[in-house]
This record gives C-alpha cells, sequence and structure tokens, in this order.
C-alpha cells in the first residue's frame, strides 16, 4: 500500500512564490466530531524544490452561498498575497451571480420541462380537451403497459425485480 504524505505549512508569508490558490465548499472534519460544510482556501506554496500546502478556513458555507468556486494556477510566479487579493475580489464580486441570475430569469427550460410532464400525465390518465382553441380527444392509453416498461427499466438499471411482478 502507498501512502501519499503532503507536507502542510503552518504560516504562509505574503512574498512567498505561490504555486496555486482553490477556494470552494468543502466538507470539514469539525474538532466535535461533526462534518460540515465549509467555505475553504488551498494554497500550495513554493518552498526550497517541494510544494507545502496551507488551507483557511472562512466559515460556514451558507455565508458563500452564491460565490462560484476558484482556481488560480500560478506555478510560482505571483506572490502568495498578490493570489490572496485576487481570491478575495473574487469573493466580494458580484458579477457572476448577476449573469447566472439573468440567464435564469431567460431560460424558459424549467417551465418547458414542467409543462411536458404535465401533459404526459394527461395523456397517461386518459384525458380529453376541448375548449375555445383545442379540440383534443385521447384515445385509450393502456397504463398497464406504461408500469410494465416502467418496471424493466429499472430492473435493467438496478437488477432488482420488485415482488409480485
Amino acid at each position: 500500500m502507498v501512502t501519499k504524505i503532503k507536507p502542510i505549512t503552518l504560516a504562509v508569508y505574503p512574498d512567498e512564490p505561490c504555486w496555486s490558490l482553490f477556494e470552494a465548499v468543502q466538507k470539514v472534519s469539525m474538532p466535535d466530531g461533526s462534518i460540515q460544510r465549509r467555505w475553504v482556501q488551498k494554497l500550495r506554496v513554493v518552498r526550497g524544490d517541494s510544494l507545502a500546502y496551507f488551507e483557511t478556513d472562512f466559515g460556514p458555507a451558507e455565508n458563500f452561498a452564491e460565490v462560484p468556486p476558484l482556481i488560480l494556477p500560478s506555478f510560482g510566479e505571483n506572490t502568495v498575497a498578490q493570489l490572496q487579493e485576487m481570491a478575495e475580489l473574487h469573493r466580494r464580486d458580484d458579477k457572476w451571480i448577476k449573469r447566472r441570475k439573468e440567464l435564469e430569469a431567460q431560460s424558459t427550460l424549467k417551465a418547458d420541462l414542467l409543462h411536458q410532464l404535465e401533459v404526459e400525465r394527461e395523456v397517461m390518465r386518459n384525458r380529453s380537451h376541448f375548449g375555445p382553441g383545442i379540440s383534443v380527444q385521447r384515445n385509450f392509453y393502456d397504463t398497464n403497459v406504461a408500469k410494465r416498461r416502467l418496471r424493466n427499466r429499472r430492473k435493467e438499471y438496478t437488477g432488482i425485480v420488485p415482488q409480485g411482478g
């Protein structure tokens, strides 16, 4: 069995060359034994001919719910202070939050999906629509066939045969 050992450091210095910075939500084991979702910054700094790892916990993930994860590769060209400043600007910047909300407001994907599910349910229940602009009579839809197909799909996916079928 091969074990990888990562050299860690207890402190980093602002003028130290930095290899990379990563910020995202991580599951962290707390001192009381619980596991919580926290916003964590991971730095890899160049120490001689090896890399040392340093982590900073910024608090609960709920405080950073809108912030997207960040990866900043540097390969030793930038210092720790420069990368941390870029990460700070990224956490405070709401450009991508606004852009995501704008795209969600323009998207009809959710509404179209819900409409499609409603139509499929109507077809399976053999309901007809008669109204001022539409007159659709459905033929009989055998729900036993649909149930059998669903059961076969489930069996193929899980390999489990349900009782009584």
